[in-house]
């Protein structure tokens, strides 16, 4: 009864030896590595033109405009735009706080493609993800020689490599990702040759070629270099324990022999000197591009040098909570812990900057204090852990090299900040995986165990490049980045070589693209850009946020971005300027605020260059509420903010900005100043005053629907407010309107827990006060209403209140 089971062994033996050559080769793990990393550029997708949101495509954006940029014709300097100053002189905007050779090498792989802005992203992408590929094959080479598997190597890289941040960040075009982290792995693969074959000279190329392409790398040579030393300094002494001059002689003359011979010191002094070498050439290069008129203490790179070493915090009141060790900590713990989760397990949502928002709605075990716990376990056991490997130190440097370098840096907003710095605690993961399954293979003396996890991994890492490739901007988004790109090429066509003020600074957070700042400056670079430096605009041409449908107008096609001749623009403010004075403004504040023919002006006379940074907050508050975008019915009123620099002009010691209303019909605006995260004034103007005065007198023939502190009416769908004799103090405290649909289906999505809408309002822009009487109005919805309840309240308790039943509103 047994022959069939052991008939079926020995075929499955038969088999096993079948494949016991291909396991034992050197090429197929490799093979196998590179055929699962392919899959991240067969499922990358088509993300448009532009990257993925929030800091992915402000970073790329940045920095493929500085590798542009860079050429013989602007001698090799490193900006971001040029500029025109108040003295008419061109003036480079210089970024030089990271080495060239990342800059370089986009350089190359865009030059073929200079005529083609879209070419050059998709090459400079192209660029990074194989920058990517050669970080796990140099990862992948490392492991292999410390774990002397080439199987686990490759379990544990495709493991690490799965990493949400990885994916994520691993297409982004800037110095200080990709390139930065291939040349990390390139210089670890250097130390590791080193210490087990004595190859000391490829060490040290590769440590060259690291340091040309970024900073990281300082991060895991400090110890690297301290810790060799110190092992030689200890050897040197344990053979000269017998010498018989006095110790502290014997040790002083040890430290300096040893030194001279180390060749870790040695390799720490080219790592020095080379170093200050790149600083002095970054730094020479901004003096020269500021043209030899700023400090070296005034200079941007130097200033950023004391800001990412900790010698200086560059965190605003916004982010004062988060200084402290205890949150800084938590933060990089809980990162700690979501480097260690491959993407498809939790599938994460893009978060640029230091709180935990992407985590909303995951379990606390992840977000919560219990994630910061799981992240100190596993970087004390991968410690640990590695202390009982021969190789402990190249473990145990590998681990720690990304706290080496976060820490040091706490107080810097780019540190802090930027979610893409977790990809340097790659080494946790990838030392962890490893001792894993090294303690594996050794308990249970199975290759079968690795080759499951041989299997998994792999499974893993392509279904992991799957769905990051699923993730981009989405079919709107993506849509909206493309017009955006046409906006900004028909704008390159049409100036040609000319000067070209760009009055934009805003994100289109709503399309979750981040493409109003610095892709303005790639798409322009090879023109001057001027933003703030020279605000009147007299010449050459202006680019606003702002569509202005005037004879000045040069684009009428495009959607986002506009380009205007600039004279002509500022010839027309400047012949509308006498009409719009000559009339009364609804209000004489910092700047007189005017509303002529659906259009919002606002004018300083005599306007000083920094009253063109002003920033203003304008709400529109609709006759029916049913006007209103979706997204913005919640709230009762239009928002349109804006910053001067998107919508106005300077001319002949004048600012003047231009605003055009919605098209439906308005009760009132609301307009204010904004300084910090203050009101410098405000100014509240109802545009239906008049109208309220003429109805009062038919909508008082009438008997109210119900009498309180104000009696009610309602006519055509309007409530109406009305209260004489009133006083000012009768409507200084605000009024609430709670709106119960006679079907619940009817609320808005962001009500439908409350059961009721929203529709309160203040005096200020839904009424009107004259002889002695006060009227208000606001336009109910129209779905059908079930009960009404409203009243006024100041701010804690309610004043009066009163329901009304639907036959009432009927």
């Amino acid at each position: 009864g047994s022959l069939p089971f052991l008939h079926v062994r020995l075929r499955s033996m038969t088999l096993l030896d079948r494949f016991k050559p291909a396991l034992q080769s050197t090429w197929l793990p490799l093979a196998l590595l590179l055929l699962a990393l392919s899959t991240v550029f067969v499922f990358g997708g088509d993300r448009g033109h532009f990257y993925r949101c929030c800091a992915h495509n402000g970073l790329s954006t940045e920095h493929l405009t500085v590798a542009v940029n860079l050429s013989r014709e602007h001698g090799f300097q490193r900006f971001t735009h040029r500029f025109v100053d108040e003295d008419g002189d061109v003036r480079y905007n210089p970024y030089n706080r990271f080495p060239i050779g990342g800059y370089a090498s986009m350089k190359l792989a865009t030059l073929p493609f200079g005529g083609s802005p879209s070419a050059q992203i998709a090459a400079a992408r192209m660029l990074m993800l194989l920058f990517f590929v050669a970080a796990a094959v140099l990862a992948y080479l490392s492991l292999s020689r410390l774990a002397s598997n080439r199987w686990i190597a490759l379990t544990a890289t495709l493991l690490a490599f799965s990493s949400y941040y990885l994916l994520y960040y691993n297409d982004m075009t800037a110095n200080e990702a990709m390139p930065d982290l291939f040349v990390v792995m390139l210089t670890f693969h250097g130390m590791v040759v080193f210490v087990q074959e004595g190859r000391f000279r490829q060490l040290l190329v590769k440590t060259c070629i690291a340091l040309l392409f970024g900073w990281h790398v300082l991060a895991l040579l400090l110890p690297f270099v301290i810790f060799g030393l110190a092992r030689e300094i200890l050897r040197a002494r344990s053979a000269a324990a017998s010498s018989t001059p006095p110790l502290v002689v014997v040790s002083c003359r040890l430290i300096a022999s040893t030194l001279l011979r180390s060749r870790y010191f040695l390799l720490g002094i080219v790592a020095l000197g080379l170093g200050l070498s790149i600083l002095t050439f970054n730094f020479t290069m901004e003096y020269v591009a500021l043209d030899g008129e700023t400090s070296l203490t005034e200079l941007p790179s130097f200033k950023s040098m004391l800001t990412r070493t900790g010698q200086k915090s560059d965190f605003n009141e916004r982010h004062a909570s988060i200084r402290s060790w205890r949150p800084f900590l938590e933060v990089q713990f809980r990162r700690v812990l979501r480097m260690f989760i491959p993407y498809p397990l939790l599938g994460f949502r893009p978060d640029g900057y230091f709180n935990n928002a992407a985590l909303d709605g995951y379990p606390t075990w992840l977000s919560g204090f219990q994630g910061v716990v799981l992240g100190i376990v596993l970087v004390a056991a991968c410690l640990i852990g590695s202390m009982f490997v021969r190789q402990k130190m190249l473990f145990a440097i590998l681990a720690s090299f990304g706290f080496l370098w976060t820490v040091p840096m706490r107080n810097s907003t780019a540190e802090a900040f930027h979610n893409f710095e977790t990809m340097y605690y790659i080494g946790l993961p990838l030392v962890s995986f490893t001792l894993i399954l090294l303690l594996a293979r050794r308990l249970t003396r199975r290759d079968g165990v690795i080759a499951a996890a041989v299997v998994g991994a792999l499974l893993l890492f392509a279904v992991s490049s799957f769905q990051m490739g699923r993730f981009g901007l989405g079919p709107e988004a993506a849509q909206a980045a493309r017009d955006v790109e046409q906006d900004l090429l028909a704008i390159h066509e049409l100036v040609g070589g000319e000067i070209v003020t760009v009055r934009n600074s805003h994100d289109i957070q709503e399309l979750h693209i981040n493409v109003l700042g610095y892709s303005t400056h790639y798409y322009l670079t090879p023109i001057f850009v001027e933003r703030e430096y020279y605000p009147s605009g007299d010449h050459g041409f202006i680019v606003m946020y702002h569509r202005v449908d005037t004879d000045t107008l040069l684009t009428p096609q495009n959607q986002y971005f506009f380009l205007y001749h600039g004279p002509d623009l500022i010839a027309s403010y400047r012949s509308a300027y006498p009409s719009i004075v000559s009339t009364e403004p609804v209000a004489r504040e910092d700047f007189d605020v005017y509303i002529d023919d659906g259009t919002v002006h606002y004018i300083k006379e005599p306007c000083r260059h920094e009253d063109t940074r002003a920033r203003f907050s304008l709400h529109v508050f609709p006759e029916d509420i049913d006007d209103l975008p979706d997204n913005r019915k919640q709230y009762g009123f239009d928002n349109l903010d804006f910053r001067f620099t998107e919508r106005g002009v300077q001319f002949d010691g004048k600012c003047m900005l231009r605003v055009n209303l919605p098209q439906y019909d308005i009760a009132s605006i609301r307009t204010a100043r904004l300084q910090g995260d203050g009101h410098v004034w405000m100014v509240a103007h109802v545009i239906q005053a008049p109208k309220l005065m003429s109805e009062y007198p038919s909508i008082v023939s009438g008997e109210p629907i119900a009498r309180a502190e104000f009696d009610l009416y309602i006519d055509e769908g309007k409530l109406y407010y009305v209260k004489e004799p009133c006083s000012i103090e009768d409507v200084e405290v605000g009024f609430f309107l709670h709106v119960v649909p006679a079907d619940l289906d009817d609320l808005p999505g962001n009500r439908e827990q409350y059961g009721f809408d929203n529709l309160d309002f203040g005096f200020d822009v839904r009424g009107v006060q004259f002889d002695g009487k006060c009227v208000a109005s606001i336009g109910l919805p129209q779905y059908g209403i079930a009960r009404i309840t409203t009243g006024q309240y100041d701010g804690v308790d309610r004043i009066w209140e009163i329901e009304l039943a639907p036959d009432a509103v009927e």
